[in-house]
């Protein structure tokens, strides 16, 4: 596959508590380095979007040279320009705009409807999946450091928590990318998501401080709110039919939408605020129509009258190639590019030794220009690199070998050199060219290590780590295409392009991740299997072992040969100590090889398997007082990537899958409770078949615990046996709560799910992480009963975080707090919360 323009570094977060998370943790910048997925290229001086070589796309491309104007399109988060998709292909497709959206966050504060990846994870999945979603709209992409700290009832917290900084990379956003339209995308709202408010906030404030320099660039720039609502505004006609596509720019848009499937958003292709256009409102003092959109190449050249008649020359030979081009004659349409990118080289070299602001901003602009000359001159061409490495993963002090191969249009123009652009330190040591290709042997220096620039975080990826560079001449005009250098893996069923990635020689992935050890019970022994594998390619001994705190015993280190790159599973049992006191205690591997050590872990994301994720290669063991009944039985109905089963059965719960065959058929009385996962009733169908089933299992004295539901699913089903629904008279947002840390008060501190096995006090509502909960219930029958109140700072409290119910001889019981991530965690009091709502069957006080 071949791309022309490659993504810059990430800058990951893992979102757990409302603190302020800028810089980036080790472990996730090594992930964000060694992790690039599968990018689209672009040339260092080609930085527009380029989709293929079909008549459309270079028609498109030469379009967008000839317009110079730029639009920044500024959302909180990866989807949030929903109802924008269009208007963003129109602008850039059929008008020929320069269009960015800048992302304020990553969206690792969301959920993930395809995978089990939370936090940093999940940005990794979301910046992914807007960033092909861009490649539909034509657009570029930025994002800025802030978190996504989760869900926000306010902007003032918002603010609160990003701070200062995310107006400066805002500022250094709008500086790079220096748009002549910023559309403010949440202008004007004022309910909802803090992180929307705030976002709609903070743009008017970073052009108002960009105005107050001394750049007169800025004064010119118009702010541009989106209209909700209906209301007055100008509407962008995004619903017209490409001539080129034969689609409407809103059903291009569309497709680009809907790879945000972590949200769930195929679900929602035929809503119809999707399909409709958007009303732009022009700040005060400044009008404006869609015409607007279309700048004159000679309005670059204001006030210089040989720049603007040389402009004037590039937009007739522009005008020219997209005629030729329209005509399938290409020798004329690359002849007639390679003019205008000639024209341009010229005027910018007028301009060269100039250095008042007036020049340097001109001299900008025609750089610009002549960089979307050369990628449609690219497209036009159809210059299609072929750039394969004999291997994905790249090993410090080692060699690898590249194969290089091009093919253009006939009668188009010639390669003139073709050669690779590697890190500082890197060497070719081998060169063999044979026709339209060249065969490297790239030697790599022992300890090298990822070079991050400096302004990697505001760009979706890392560069890539190895770029094939080719040099195309037409008709004397040369021009430059770059494209990352991959691994093609294949199998019998399928064929993926791996980027190159520079890995540790040795690596190890420990199962489990985590032990929680009840205090309760005398320490069991635990074992750990170690996957190490080994990338480097020269035999030698790894020494694997396993370091634990003193008065634990592990087993003896285990020697491992390898002779070529490959895998190894070694076991390790551990015995803690008798006396455990309760804590937080880490059980560290460590592969030593060739005099170095090695102790970290290297991991496909599930859903994102060509994205290794790196972090130190060690097992976390909780221990706390946590009572639980022996050999409790749970069936559980997990919708997708559920946590929860695998944390029960650590503690030793016998946790039982309940598929569809299960529900309807099998025998429910066997089990002392019965879980129904987060979302399961909206994503599984079966289940509201086999609700009655479940109501009589509950009904014969068994326990049914009900963990959150979203309100359009739950309150047309109403599946809890009394009435009750989710969320309050004012939507879904007052139901639930965000400050992991506020305070939670207890109605009924003697009920038995507060009481049995485990007395629940406030302390155990200390340490939880993002939330204490959601999609509570806002109206409930009087039949219920609500133990905890709980609410967020300056609101009124919500009693629907966990509501109990008899019914027959069992117990309903419906939580919205949020289990599904606190376990994973190992919040001790969530833990022991958890197991209480699971064990009333086992009451006797019942």
């Amino acid at each position: 596959m071949n791309r022309f323009f490659h993504p810059v570094s990430a800058n990951q977060k893992k979102p757990t508590t409302r603190k302020h998370l800028w810089r980036l943790p080790a472990g996730v910048l090594l992930a964000a380095w060694l992790a690039a997925g599968p990018f689209p290229a672009r040339t260092e001086s080609a930085d527009v979007p380029a989709n293929g070589f079909s008549v459309a796309d270079v028609v498109e491309a030469i379009q967008r040279a000839r317009n110079p104007a730029r639009v920044l399109y500024v959302i909180a988060h990866p989807d949030d320009e929903g109802g924008s998709v269009g208007l963003l292909a129109y602008l850039s497709r059929h008008l020929g705009a320069e269009v960015a959206l800048l992302s304020i966050t990553r969206g690792e504060g969301g959920q993930n409807a395809i995978g089990p990846e939370h936090g940093a994870r999940l940005a990794v999945l979301r910046t992914a999946e807007l960033e092909s979603a861009t490649r539909f709209y034509g657009t570029r992409l930025f994002f800025t450091r802030a978190a996504d700290f989760g869900f926000s009832k306010s902007a003032e917290e918002t603010l609160r928590v990003w701070g200062e900084p995310v107006v400066e990379d805002m500022k250094q956003v709008f500086r790079t990318f220096r748009p002549h339209y910023v559309i403010n995308n949440w202008a004007g709202v004022r309910t909802g998501h803090g992180h929307h408010v705030a976002a709609g906030l903070l743009v008017p404030r970073v052009l108002e401080a960009l105005r107050r320099e001394e750049d007169p660039f800025w004064q010119r720039t118009v702010l541009l709110d989106v209209a909700r609502g209906g209301g007055e505004g100008v509407r962008v006609p995004s619903d017209t039919i490409s001539p080129l596509r034969g689609r409407s720019y809103n059903e291009i848009g569309l497709d680009g939408f809907v790879q945000h499937r972590t949200q769930g958003i195929v679900g929602f292709r035929g809503a119809p605020f999707l399909r409709g256009t958007r009303l732009l409102v022009p700040e005060p003092g400044r009008t404006l129509t869609v015409a607007d959109f279309v700048m004159s190449l000679a309005d670059l050249g204001a006030g210089l009258p040989s720049l603007t008649s040389g402009l004037q020359q590039v937009e007739q030979a522009l005008a020219s190639a997209q005629t030729a081009a329209l005509r399938l004659d290409w020798t004329a349409a690359t002849r007639h590019l390679a003019e205008a990118g000639r024209i341009c080289a010229g005027l910018a070299s007028q301009l060269d030794g100039q250095h008042d602001a007036s020049s340097r901003s001109t001299r900008d602009e025609i750089h610009r220009v002549q960089a979307k000359i050369q990628q449609a001159l690219v497209q036009a061409t159809a210059l299609q690199i072929y750039a394969a490495a004999d291997r994905s993963d790249i090993v410090a002090g080692e060699s690898f070998r590249v194969e290089l191969s091009w093919q253009h249009r006939a009668d188009t123009g010639s390669v003139r050199s073709a050669t690779l652009h590697l890190p500082a330190g890197w060497q070719i040591a081998g060169r063999e060219t044979q026709g339209n290709s060249v065969r490297f042997t790239v030697a790599v220096p022992d300890g090298a290590m990822p070079q991050e620039l400096p302004d990697a975080w505001m760009h979706p990826w890392p560069e890539p780590l190895v770029q094939a560079r080719v040099v195309l001449e037409v008709d004397g005009y040369e021009s430059a295409a770059e494209v990352p250098v991959v691994y093609n893996r294949l199998s019998s069923t399928r064929a993926e392009e791996v980027p190159l990635r520079l890995v540790p020689a040795v690596v190890l992935s420990l199962e489990p991740k985590q032990f929680v050890v009840p205090r309760s019970e005398a320490p069991p022994q635990l074992r750990i299997l170690a996957r190490v594998r080994q990338y480097a390619t020269a035999p030698a001994e790894t020494v694997v072992s396993l370091a634990a705190p003193a008065g634990w015993t592990v087993s003896a280190p285990v020697r491992l040969r390898s002779e070529e790159p490959g895998d190894h599973l070694v076991q390790f049992t551990i015995e803690p100590p008798a006396q455990l006191a309760p804590g937080s205690y880490t059980l560290q591997a460590v592969a030593e090889r060739a005099g170095k050590r090695f102790a970290s872990s290297l991991e496909p994301l599930p859903s994102f398997p060509t994205y290794l994720w790196s972090e130190p290669s060690h097992v976390s063991v909780r221990v706390f007082d946590l009572a639980i009944p022996a050999g409790l039985r749970i069936g559980y109905v997990a919708a997708a990537n559920d946590p929860l089963p695998d944390a029960l059965r650590q503690v030793g719960a016998e946790v039982t899958l309940l598929d569809e065959v299960a529900l309807a058929f099998g025998d429910l009385s066997r089990f002392d409770a019965i879980s129904v996962g987060i979302r399961a009733y909206e994503l599984r169908a079966d289940l509201a078949r086999a609700n009655e089933r479940l109501l009589d299992y509950v009904r014969a004295g068994g326990t049914l615990v009900v963990q959150y539901q979203r309100d359009s699913t739950w309150n047309q089903l109403q599946p809890a046996p009394y009435p009750a629904e989710v969320g309050s008279s004012e939507g879904t947002v007052r139901a639930r709560v965000t400050d992991e840390t506020s305070p939670v008060r207890f109605l009924l501190p003697d009920h038995p799910v507060l009481t049995f096995p485990n007395r629940i006090t406030a302390m155990d509502f200390e340490g939880w992480v993002q939330e204490r909960g959601l999609y509570f219930w806002g109206r409930f029958d009087a039949r219920y009963e609500a133990p905890l109140a709980l609410h967020d700072p300056g609101e009124a409290e919500t009693t629907g975080s966990l509501v109990c119910g008899r019914y027959g001889r069992g117990m309903y019981i419906y939580t919205g707090l949020a289990f599904f991530r606190q376990l994973p965690e190992g919040v001790p009091g969530a833990w022991r919360l958890f197991v209480n709502l699971l064990s009333q069957s086992r009451n006797p006080a019942r």
